[in-house]
């Protein structure tokens, strides 16, 4: 072990290095280095090779903290003792909390107990050293974290400010990454955050610094830039860099990601906001298609004001039984008998007025608000179906559509067996629809979602069919009751080929899976009788009215009401259930 003594005391310094000398230690001996200046301690560290420094506070060229200041910034990784002729705790407990690892009163102690001391000071030095390690980097990549990406942010506008420069800051998402962790498991995940870590790490200018923030989002800070071209060329260096394959896991894997990029001092001053405005950034760029950037502009916080005002609005209609429902018919063909019904959600808000779902459900998607909305829609319905068949009303099943984060609760077939045993309704008059690109996400969970649901009685359905991914081989597996035609192909009959083709195909292909077909969006009489042709079962749209509120559909039911209950319609002889 290797000391350097700090002491302009000779008597002092002999008795110290006699002590210590007199004492058994197992292992390697005890060096002891001795200087009598700050100036020479200097020329001694640069040599380097030190475990320790023991240093007086009373010397030549300098007094007080004035000796720590200075030792540590010559190796602020070595651990000071700090030696003095008084025995003080207030000032040594002020000295310690300056970041000093030990106190030792001189002539005091025997050798054994001053070098146990030593040895405590260099193993507090290392875990202190250790624990900083922890905080400021990211243990699966090895590279900087947030704070510590934090702190430099602050100091890099600090510089640019001085010099009349300019900084970027990036972030980076990692596209597709959460599948990537579901399908090949965590350990690969990791490896690949690791690789992208080493493609920062080897792509960056010196000088530049890189950071995982969390999750798949990493951070580059570009200093020393006259402008954002720069930033640019290096972000276009950064996605080709980082879509080039990789092996992992035995596979050859390609990866992307969508960057945001804001800049200092042109978007603003304060750090905190140019962390959010790179965020903002990096959304837009993954909304745009991924694999490529965007600048952060004023409109992008316009729009962020904008959606945390709707994300408030929900959250207080919700609290303040805002939304209701109406119940869009669907009529059997070609004789146009009611045979069903669609709960749409609908919201008046006091201050914004009507506000469609295409303005707040993507909203409520995003921000989780969907989940609870969700549960208020199937209460409602639940407690509707209730109340009509306590009416005496003719009974038709309702369905409901159900969002991608309702779906994928773990708790939501339990959630719906228990709206039905709550209102005591019969399960049949329930049917929920399901998106076909949400089913194709995850096939194996969306079946077993599915099954749990489909063995509680309900019907299930395939909203916009046609226009996602799904085969025949995966539809046979799946316990479907119905086939929505998307709208979209239904107002092109009459002027698109193509979309008639994909009608007749998806008739066709739920014939020969024994599954009824409702098209949706019917406005015109062409499309009606192109529909009742091509032996569709079913259709909703406005050109069998608007949908109604409960009261208006409570007088169609009962003006129907002499009618054969309707049911939901039997399928064909050897269908599924």
């Amino acid at each position: 072990m290797k000391l350097l003594l700090v002491e302009d005391n000779k008597d002092d310094a002999d008795f110290l290095m006699a002590s210590l000398r007199r004492c058994p230690h197992p292992g390697a001996p005890v060096e002891i280095e001795h200087v009598m200046t700050l100036a020479r301690a200097g020329e001694a560290l640069q040599e380097g090779g030190y475990e320790v420094v023991l240093l007086d506070l009373h010397l030549p060229d300098g007094s007080g903290m004035t000796c720590v200041d200075t030792i540590q910034s010559l190796d602020p990784a070595l651990p000071i003792v700090v030696l003095s002729g008084q025995d003080d705790e207030d000032f040594a407990v002020s000295i310690l909390n300056k970041g000093v690892q030990d106190y030792l009163v001189k002539w005091e102690g025997q050798g054994r107990s001053i070098l146990r001391s030593i040895r405590y000071a260099i193993e507090r030095k290392r875990s202190e050293l250790h624990l900083n390690y922890l905080a400021q980097y990211d243990p699966i990549t090895g590279i900087p974290n947030r704070q510590y990406f934090n702190d430099q942010l602050k100091r890099a506008t600090a510089r640019a400010r001085r010099e009349g420069r300019k900084v970027a800051l990036c972030f980076l998402d990692l596209d597709g990454f959460k599948l990537i962790n579901d399908t090949l498991g965590h350990d690969a995940g990791d490896a690949l955050l690791r690789e992208i870590a080493q493609r920062l790490r080897s792509s960056v200018r010196a000088g530049d610094v890189i950071a995982r923030l969390g999750g798949d989002e990493f951070a580059v800070l570009l200093e020393g830039l006259d402008g954002p071209r720069e930033a640019e060329i290096i972000t276009k260096a950064l996605l080709r860099l980082i879509a080039e394959p990789c092996q992992l896991a035995g596979r050859q894997i390609t990866v992307t990601t969508s960057i945001g990029i804001t800049m200092y001092p042109n978007d603003h001053s304060d750090t905190m906001m140019l962390m959010k405005n790179a965020d903002i950034a990096m959304y837009r760029a993954k909304e745009k298609g991924r694999n490529n950037f965007r600048f952060f502009t004023p409109s992008m916080h316009d729009e962020l004001m904008a959606y945390h005002h709707m994300e408030h609005d929900i959250k207080r209609a919700l609290n303040l039984d805002e939304f209701t429902l109406v119940f869009q018919p669907k009529f059997g063909l070609p004789g146009r008998s009611l045979q069903g019904l669609e709960a749409l959600l609908r919201w008046d808000c006091p201050t914004r007025g009507e506000v469609t779902p295409a303005q707040f459900i993507p909203v409520a998607e995003e921000s989780g608000h969907i989940i609870p909305i969700g549960h208020w829609v199937l209460d409602r319905v639940c407690r509707q179906v209730k109340e009509w068949e306590q009416a005496r009303l003719m009974m038709l099943p309702v369905s409901i559509n159900m969002s991608a984060r309702q779906f994928l609760q773990p708790d939501f077939h339990r959630r719906v067996a228990q709206a039905i045993s709550q209102y005591d309704i019969d399960p049949q008059w329930l049917e929920f629809e399901i998106t076909e690109q949400l089913l194709m996400e995850d096939l194996e969970a969306a079946g077993r979602s599915l099954e749990a649901l489909k063995a509680q009685g309900v019907r299930i359905s395939i909203d916009d069919f046609g226009t996602g991914p799904s085969c025949l081989s995966h539809l046979r597996r799946l316990p479907i009751d119905v086939l929505k035609i998307d709208k979209s192909f239904v107002q092109e009959i009459g002027s698109s080929e193509d979309s008639e083709v994909i009608i007749d195909a998806i008739i066709a292909l739920a014939r020969s899976l024994r599954l009824q077909t409702v098209a949706e969006g019917v406005e015109t009489q062409d499309q009606l009788a192109f529909l009742i042709g091509r032996g569709c079962e079913m259709a909703q749209g406005f050109l069998f009215g608007m949908p109604l509120d409960a009261a208006g559909l409570a007088q169609l039911l009962s003006s129907d009401a002499s009618r054969p209950p309707a049911g939901p319609r039997p399928l064909p002889a050897g269908g599924r259930a």
